[in-house]
Protein backbone atom coordinates (compact mmCIF):
# COMPACT_ATOMS: atom_id res chain seq x y z
CA UNK A 1 0.00 0.00 0.00
CA UNK A 2 2.91 2.36 -0.70
CA UNK A 3 0.96 4.51 -3.13
CA UNK A 4 -2.13 4.90 -0.93
CA UNK A 5 -2.51 8.04 1.16
CA UNK A 6 -5.04 9.25 3.71
CA UNK A 7 -7.45 12.17 3.37
CA UNK A 8 -5.09 14.11 5.67
CA UNK A 9 -2.30 13.90 3.08
CA UNK A 10 -4.68 14.73 0.22
CA UNK A 11 -5.80 17.79 2.17
CA UNK A 12 -2.16 18.78 2.57
CA UNK A 13 -1.43 18.32 -1.16
CA UNK A 14 -4.54 20.00 -2.52
CA UNK A 15 -5.57 22.57 0.08
CA UNK A 16 -9.06 21.06 0.33
CA UNK A 17 -10.21 20.48 3.90
CA UNK A 18 -11.04 16.94 5.01
CA UNK A 19 -14.69 18.03 5.21
CA UNK A 20 -14.67 19.17 1.59
CA UNK A 21 -13.06 15.88 0.55
CA UNK A 22 -15.74 14.00 2.49
CA UNK A 23 -18.51 15.98 0.75
CA UNK A 24 -16.91 15.29 -2.62
CA UNK A 25 -16.89 11.56 -1.87
CA UNK A 26 -20.56 11.61 -0.82
CA UNK A 27 -21.47 13.34 -4.09
CA UNK A 28 -19.20 10.98 -6.09
CA UNK A 29 -17.24 14.03 -7.31
CA UNK A 30 -13.60 14.99 -7.17
CA UNK A 31 -10.79 12.50 -6.81
CA UNK A 32 -11.15 8.72 -7.15
CA UNK A 33 -10.94 7.00 -3.77
CA UNK A 34 -10.77 3.53 -2.27
CA UNK A 35 -12.49 2.13 0.81
CA UNK A 36 -11.04 -0.65 2.91
CA UNK A 37 -13.64 -1.38 5.53
CA UNK A 38 -14.53 2.05 6.90
CA UNK A 39 -11.18 3.62 6.01
CA UNK A 40 -10.78 5.84 2.98
CA UNK A 41 -7.61 6.07 0.92
CA UNK A 42 -6.52 7.78 -2.26
CA UNK A 43 -3.77 6.83 -4.69
CA UNK A 44 -1.09 9.48 -4.50
CA UNK A 45 -0.30 9.07 -8.21
CA UNK A 46 -3.96 9.81 -9.11
CA UNK A 47 -4.02 12.92 -6.92
CA UNK A 48 -0.76 14.22 -8.41
CA UNK A 49 -2.06 13.48 -11.92
CA UNK A 50 -5.24 15.48 -11.20
CA UNK A 51 -3.14 18.38 -9.93
CA UNK A 52 -0.94 18.21 -13.04
CA UNK A 53 -4.01 18.24 -15.32
CA UNK A 54 -5.17 21.49 -13.73
CA UNK A 55 -1.99 23.25 -14.81
CA UNK A 56 -2.56 26.51 -16.67
CA UNK A 57 0.06 27.60 -19.20
CA UNK A 58 1.06 31.25 -19.08
CA UNK A 59 3.30 33.44 -21.15
CA UNK A 60 5.91 35.72 -19.64
CA UNK A 61 5.00 39.38 -19.62
CA UNK A 62 7.20 41.50 -21.87
CA UNK A 63 9.08 44.18 -19.98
Amino acid sequence: MNDFITPDKVSELTGYSKGVLSNMRMKKEGFPFYKFGRKVFYKESEILEAIEKSRVETTPKAS
